[in-house]
């Protein structure tokens, strides 16, 4: 009898078989509306379960499709690491040690991927993509839905995470969001050769292409390489059918097409991950060519908007795997121990670096090269290695208990961020300009919360019979539970007397 899936989980459906197995999917049976429904399950589930609760939903039955919709798929910092095959703490590491040793894909003959081909009858509409803000966005979109395009001089392949609306059965808009983005940079090249640019749209890829996707990498990296680092092998890939990319063999679906240069039509407006609305704009058009997939296909969402969701915790781990490796390994920055972002932060917005206790006198420091690398932050809080930095509350503690705001906080006035939200709106009717394209003028606070004195003793039972308690939970007819690491960290600093 074989067991349970093991990880890292080369396809979706692997991953979605353990999470089974761990009673972390919930299947729905009922019929579902896919325009409004299962945005709608999905955001009230995500936000009335405590992380260490959190589950992803399997729409068995979504109403005019045949195809099944998975959501809520990383809901947790737990869940993504389980994806990984390690454990929450040894996330960032993973991603160093990805971006170390990245492995080259595999080039395969034959693919789940291919197992149906369909050309002339490809329509989008087959596909049950959802409408993730119902009553607001401008039509269905690909919310995780990962571009593959490569740049013409090179033919290195990007892997990127953007904007991307269905317009009807043969048409999607694509959205980079900036001109920086490498995807972006590509279709610069091929409009200036006045040449069409191949796009594949890969959809219910496995965990760690998701991942990938979302990294923040330097230009001309292949992030399908990045994925393979994070798996501990290399990506099996397949040439698509009516486009010269390599796209990853064991997706659920590849949606191939051309971007034709100059073509555009109206895209959005889009519920953004700051958790407001983008406006309606231009946006590169994506002809389709041909539609590829399993023969029993699962259709992959990230439910993103307001923050926090899954999306948003893809997107942050992609900004903090790259950034520890940075820091860390091409830096050599001494005294970081851990990095997250606040969680409900808008994706980027407020990030958190944790600071050894030898090396809190060094914080400043630590504070003003995180500064310099500018992916968006607004905030960087500096913080003791005692607090468990993905624990609002534990975090709210310590920074209203160790900033004095006039000798701790620094403002940096000359900074950037890249999404449209009120205070870059209200900057700029302030000053009497138009809100173009990013990156956007904003400031930064770097806020140093590290402890700078002897701290009296945390008022807590001594971490002794707070651990004898525990060996004796079972007599006391209470719910099993787990012990959470916010007390965890603070009894291991504080509380060593019985």
């Amino acid at each position: 009898m074989s067991g349970p899936p093991a990880p890292p989980f080369l396809d979706l459906q692997s991953y979605l078989r353990f999470l089974e197995n761990a009673g972390r999917l919930r299947r729905v049976q009922a019929t579902v509306d896919k325009d409004w429904e299962i945005a709608c399950i999905a955001r009230w589930a995500m936000e009335s379960t405590p992380d260490d609760q959190s589950y992803a939903i399997l729409f068995e039955q979504v109403k005019g499709h045949a195809v099944p919709v998975a959501v809520n798929l990383y809901a947790s910092h737990a869940l993504y690491a389980s994806a990984l095959g390690v454990s929450p703490q040894a996330v960032l590491q993973q991603w160093a040690t990805a971006l170390t040793a990245p492995q080259q894909t595999v080039p395969v003959k034959s693919a789940p991927a291919q197992e149906v081909v369909e050309t002339t009858a490809a329509s989008l509409l087959s596909i049950p993509v959802p409408v993730w803000t119902p009553g607001r966005d401008a039509g269905p979109y690909l919310s995780a839905g990962n571009v593959i395009t490569k740049d013409p001089e090179t033919g290195v392949q990007n892997l990127g995470n953007y904007r991307l609306q269905i317009h009807d059965g043969k048409r999607a808009g694509l959205f980079f969001g900036s001109r920086m983005q490498h995807g972006a940079i590509h279709y610069a090249k091929y409009h200036e050769r006045g040449k069409p640019m191949p796009v594949a749209i890969v959809v219910g890829a496995p965990p760690a292409v998701n991942f990938a996707a979302a990294a923040k990498t330097e230009y001309g990296v292949d992030e399908l390489t990045i994925a393979g680092g994070l798996t501990g092998t290399g990506i099996a890939v397949i040439p698509g059918r009516t486009i010269d990319l390599w796209v990853p063999a064991d997706a659920e679906c590849v949606i191939e097409g051309w971007v034709s240069p100059g073509a555009e039509q109206l895209e959005g407006p889009f519920g953004e991950a700051l958790g407001y609305m983008d406006r309606a704009a231009p946006a590169a058009v994506v002809d389709i060519t041909a539609i590829t997939h399993r023969r029993a296909p699962v259709h992959h969402g990230y439910v993103q908007q307001l923050p926090p969701s899954d999306g948003h915790l893809v997107m942050e781990l992609g900004i903090l795997g790259p950034l520890w490796y940075y820091l860390t390994c091409k830096l050599g920055l001494r005294g970081l121990r851990d990095l997250a972002i606040l969680r409900g932060s808008a994706g980027v917005s407020a990030l958190v670096a944790q600071v050894e206790r030898s090396a809190a006198v060094h914080a400043a420091e630590i504070g003003r090269v995180l500064a310099k690398i500018g992916f968006g932050q607004k905030f960087i809080y500096l913080v003791d290695e005692d607090l468990d930095i993905r624990d609002p509350e534990t975090l709210n503690w310590g920074l209203s208990t160790r900033i004095d705001p006039e000798r701790d906080i620094t403002i940096v006035p000359h900074a950037q961020t890249f999404q449209v939200d009120p205070a870059v709106l209200a900057r700029a009717a302030g000053e009497g300009e138009q809100v173009g394209g990013p990156p956007y003028r904003s400031s930064l606070a770097i806020i140093d919360a590290t402890v700078k004195c002897p701290v009296p003793e945390v008022s807590l039972p001594g971490r002794s019979l707070m651990e004898k308690v525990l060996t004796k939970w079972p007599e006391f007819g209470l719910p099993p539970i787990v012990p959470r690491q916010r007390l965890v960290q603070l009894l291991a600093t504080y509380s060593e007397a019985g």
